[in-house]
This record gives C-alpha cells, structure tokens and sequence, in this order.
C-alpha cells in the first residue's frame, strides 16, 4: 500500500494526470462544436468519471505537496502552483453543486425576482384527489445521453407500489411528415402562414395542440380553449374569443362561444393567427424522421419517446420537444392518478426585486448596427432602492448575486440579464487565478528556482 501511494504521489504522475486532463478539455470543445454544448457536459463536463478524475487530481496535488514539502523557502513558487489549481478546481466543484445560474428577461418599467435556470430538469406531478407528490430532476438530454431511468417510491398514493420513468429513445432535430392510411388515426390540418410560407399543423382525434400559442382541440370539448369537432362531413368551430372570417362581406366578427360551421379553404383569423382548413378529416400517421444532426439545425424539433412502468402495466408516449427546448405533457390517467410531465428549465427566485427603468441602445452613426447598449435598473430590497446601470464591462454584483448584461429585445424596450450565484465559487476560483500568476511571477525572480539559476548562470557566462 505505501509503495502504491509513493508511485502516485510522483512529478511524473502529477504530469500524466495534468496531460489527461488537458486532453480531455479539447475533446469536450471538440465535442461541443461538434454536436452540442448539452452533449459536451453530459458525456465529459457533468459526468460523474469526469468528477471523479478531478478528485483524483486534486488529491494528487495535496500529496505532492506532502511528499516534496512543497511549502518550505526554497519551493514557495512551486507551492502556489499547486495551491493555485486547487482553488480552481475547488471553485469549479463548489460552483457545479451549490450554485446557479439563469436569464432575467424586463421589459422597460417592468420589476421582477424571478429567473429562468439554465439548467434543466424532469419534473413528475402526480396527483389524486387527496395528494399530490412533486419532483425535480436535474437531467442533461443528448443523443449520447438518452438511457434516462428513475424509480419513485410513491407510498402515499401506491402505498406500497413504486413506478419507473424510462426514457426509450431521444432523437436531435427531427423533420415530422405525415403518411395518409386508411388504418391510421382521424386528423384535419390546421393550414397557418409564417412569413408567407404554408404551414401543416396535423391534430388528432380526440388531442389538443398548441398552434402559434393558442391551443385547439380535435373532437375533444375543453372550456376555455378552440375546439374543432365533426358531425357527418362537416366541421364545426367554437372559441372563448373572437373568429374574423375573411370571406365574410361584414367586418366578420363572430361571438365568443357561438358554434359555427368551418368553410373549407376560407381564411380565419383569431387574435394574430390566420389559418384555413382546406378538406375533410382524413385517416393516416405522423412520422418523426431524424435530419442532419449538427447543432446549427436548432430550428428543428427534437423527439423523445418515453413509458412509464406501474404495477406490470406500461404506458407509452411521445413528446416533440421544440427548439426552446421545453415539453410539458399534462393529464396522462395512470391507474386513477393524474400524471403530469415536464423537461425543461424552471423557475428560480431572488430575494429582491430588480426593475429595468430604461434601456439604451446606441448605434454606429449612419448606420443600424449597434455600438453600445446598457440597462439602466433599480434594486428593490425592502425600503432598500440602489441604482445601477449594466453595460457590457459594468456588473451588477448585490447579496451574491452578479448581474450581466446580456441581450436586449428586438424592439430596443426590454433588457436580457444573465444572473449567477455563486459567490464562493468564483471567489475560490479567482483566488486560483490570482495565485497562479503570482506563481509565475515568482518563477522569474524567486532564488531557490532553477529559472533564476539559469538567469544568474547565463549573466555569469556574459561576463566572462
């Protein structure tokens, strides 16, 4: 054992270790570039080997300093060194467990304390008339990280009976096309237009989409929503608010909830969607079909198929996640309890307000290209008010919380933030930092290092 220990506790060991290491960086930034950052953190960034090997790293590092009494006179600047990477690496591991990070969106007069993480989760609600469990699942999704598989232990509404959520099959950017069959499903086609190109929205009998943010539903009456429904071979619509039909001589304004017949291929508008449904329902099936998979291909949806085990019973489904890269799928009966799914970001608080008072953007003269912009906001803590203004080189740093201007809104009246919370994390790794550039300092001009030897060697030699 102690020969084992004194082999690992070497330079060359230490050297091997920092090599790898180094290694392992480009692969993950040629992963990154490659596919996707997702994929670079799950196969590499976020991998438990990944944190294993960094706590094999550091604990090299303190036994070298051990072994070579690395902190007596002599070898101060080695010593900093090392002292150096392991602030770093400590700042990291603090910063991947105990803080976070998201985007702050205001819109100008507007205040808020809430964010949106960048990190997504799985979250499971399952619920009965009495209880309601919730759970929170931080999960990274790729094509090469796709065997998701987690067991609840659901005694308060199983009693004793446990269920299993397990991912089948995840597909990045995926091209759907539908196939008519006489032994599919009943569909009709939501014809919508986005930038003057014709889009197919396919509902099925008996589900509800959300179409350009206004969700329908096929054969499917639910309060509040535009349900379509057929009886013989017509097609009747009712909505909660106001239908144009532009066919219609009048202003074409129809009551809310009044039943109305559909005229096919005749344009409709409700609120600032147009679309028009131009035949019959018809039989047939929605296909998924995996495209190039680089990551500039972001506007494509990506697919998720999933079951969920209960008691030997197993329940399918599909989720198209889009390309904000959030899926909900909501009231799946399971058993006599309502199950609800979600993947995606989630909601984080402050513990403070911040209000964006004004943005502004200045641009190059003569010309639409933005040279500068800054966020002019208020914290609002209690009887607290602070001004401060944000810009590209200026942050906001307030109770852990920094601040950083990130974006703005296209129509120049709303700010983008990006926010972190981690304070002992970036204090640790700057600290690093700070240390490993006063170790080199001290390379060049401490006495005991053999950099000065040569320096004092190679003055030597000149003078003789």
């Amino acid at each position: 054992m102690r020969k084992t220990l004194k082999i690992f506790f070497t330079q060359k060991v230490f050297s091997l270790l920092l090599i790898i290491y180094i290694i392992l960086l480009v692969i993950a930034t040629f992963i990154e570039k490659k596919f996707s950052t997702e994929t670079a953190q799950a196969l590499i960034y976020y991998s438990k080997w990944f944190e294993f090997f960094m706590l094999i790293l550091i604990i090299n590092f303190i036994g070298n300093i051990i072994k070579y009494k690395f902190f007596n006179k002599k070898k101060f600047p080695i010593f900093i060194f090392h002292i150096s990477f392991i602030f770093i690496f400590l700042g990291g591991v603090i910063s991947r467990y105990f803080g976070y990070n998201g985007t702050l969106s205001l819109r100008e007069g507007e205040k808020s304390n809430n964010l949106i993480s960048n990190k997504k989760y799985f979250n499971i609600n399952l619920s009965d008339n009495n209880n309601c469990l919730k759970s929170n699942i931080y999960y990274i999704l790729s094509n090469f990280n796709k065997n998701y598989k987690k067991r609840f232990f659901l005694k308060n509404l199983f009693y004793k009976n446990n269920l299993i959520f397990q991912i089948e099959n995840y597909i990045k950017n995926v091209k759907e096309i539908f196939l008519v069959d006489k032994f599919g499903r009943k569909y009709i086609n939501i014809i919508t237009s986005f930038k003057g190109k014709p889009n197919n929205n396919f509902l099925k009998d008996g589900t509800i989409k959300n179409i350009g943010g206004l969700y329908f539903s096929f054969n499917k009456h639910v309060k509040g929503i535009i349900n379509f429904w057929e009886k013989g071979k017509k097609i009747y619509i009712q909505a909660p608010i106001e239908i144009f039909n532009n066919k219609k001589k009048e202003t074409g304004v129809r009551n809310k909830n009044l039943i109305s017949q559909i005229i096919l291929t005749s344009f409709y508008r409700i609120r600032n969607l147009n679309f028009f449904i131009e035949k019959s329902p018809f039989f047939g099936n929605i296909y998924s079909i995996p495209i190039n998979n680089y990551y500039n291909y972001s506007n494509y949806p990506s697919s998720l198929r999933a079951k969920i085990f209960k008691n030997k019973k197993i329940k399918k489904f599909n989720f198209l996640i889009k390309k904000n890269f959030n899926l909900i799928k909501t009231n799946l009966n399971l058993g006599g309890k309502i199950l609800s799914l979600r993947y995606g970001q989630k909601i984080l608080n402050f513990p403070f307000y911040v209000k964006l008072k004004k943005f502004i953007l200045e641009k190059y003269p003569g010309s639409s290209q933005p040279s500068s912009f800054k966020s002019q906001l208020q914290i609002i803590d209690k009887d607290k008010i602070i001004n401060s203004n944000i810009y590209m080189n200026n942050i906001l740093d307030y109770k852990g919380f920094r601040f950083f201007q990130s974006g703005y809104n296209s129509d120049e009246k709303g700010t983008i933030l990006y926010v972190s919370h981690d304070f002992i994390g970036y204090f640790l790794s700057y600290m690093g930092y700070i240390f490993l550039i006063i170790g080199m300092i001290f390379t060049f001009f401490w006495k005991e290092t053999r950099f000065y030897k040569l320096k004092s060697k190679l003055n030597r030699d000149i003078l003789i």
